[in-house]
């Protein structure tokens, strides 16, 4: 299998297994920053202050369901999912998160330009952590994995059905009133994969829908033979009825010289 191959294998683990919208930390912090009321919890005073009634509705809530696509010229890809924290979304406790993807990935094996598709799902325990403006959320669970090839390519090492161990990272921090700061982190026992993104943006437009954050966006993934390096910008926290959205786009650069734009879009929703 040749390294265009494994690099697509990693974009393609990486990206359904490390989305920023889909690790609890982000969802939850950047759906909860799209309401005024609990971004002033944390602000100096001489702000307004949130009700205690309210901060306890949004600590009460305790699932959240999320989904999302991204696309770039080497393939597409499509998740959802849910997580479930029985102490709330918003406190320190256990969280439980479950997600499948599916997704297409292209390389080429010797002279043949091959077509894969990707299925994963993934159940994971973890642990939410807050304190004042940062949250973190550590996961670690089963990862299942099966790849098809058109035409069949015996030399990619991921064809068919692997079951390993996924491990992710998030946090969301506001350092000052109307900024953030995200970073999060994945690492699969299948394929080796790791993806890492990180983020930084200012709330803007704070009249229309409650405003949302907007600002610069990184993202690395690979392995020991591919790299992909993403640099774009992000729009999080637009408030839609019961909806938050998410969106970015940007450029694509990779070890296998494919460069690109890129476009993602996520969603999410809590109860």
């Amino acid at each position: 299998m040749c390294r265009s191959d494994a690099g697509a294998v990693v974009r393609a683990t990486a990206l359904l297994g490390a989305t920023r919208l889909a690790l609890v930390a982000l969802l939850v912090v950047a759906s909860l920053a799209a309401a005024p009321p609990v971004a002033a919890v944390a602000q100096p005073a001489g702000n307004v202050a949130v009700s205690p009634e309210t901060l306890a509705a949004l600590e009460a809530e305790r699932l959240l369901l999320f989904g999302g696509t991204d696309l770039w010229r080497a393939g597409g890809f499509l998740h959802g999912g849910a997580v479930w924290a029985p102490e709330g979304l918003a406190r320190d406790g256990p969280a439980f998160k479950a997600f499948a993807g599916t997704g297409t990935y292209q390389y080429r094996s010797g002279a043949n330009q091959v077509l894969a598709v990707q299925a994963l799902g993934t159940v994971m325990p973890g642990w939410i952590v807050r304190r004042d403006r940062f949250i973190a959320t550590v996961f670690g669970g089963v990862d299942v994995q099966h790849h098809w090839t058109t035409p069949s390519d015996p030399g990619n090492p991921l064809r068919g059905t692997h079951v390993g161990m996924r491990l992710g990272l998030d946090t969301w921090w506001e350092p000052l009133p109307d900024t953030m700061v995200r970073a999060n982190a994945t690492w699969s026992s299948i394929g080796h994969g790791f993806g890492f993104g990180a983020a930084l943006g200012w709330r803007v437009l704070e009249t229309w829908y409650a405003g949302f954050y907007a600002g610069p966006e990184l993202q690395l993934y690979g392995d020991t033979n591919y790299r992909q390096i993403r640099i774009g910008a992000h729009m999080t926290g637009l408030r839609r009825g019961p909806w938050d959205w998410s969106l970015g786009f940007g450029w694509v650069t990779d070890s296998d010289d494919r460069n690109g734009p890129y476009v993602r879009i996520g969603l999410l929703t809590k109860q």
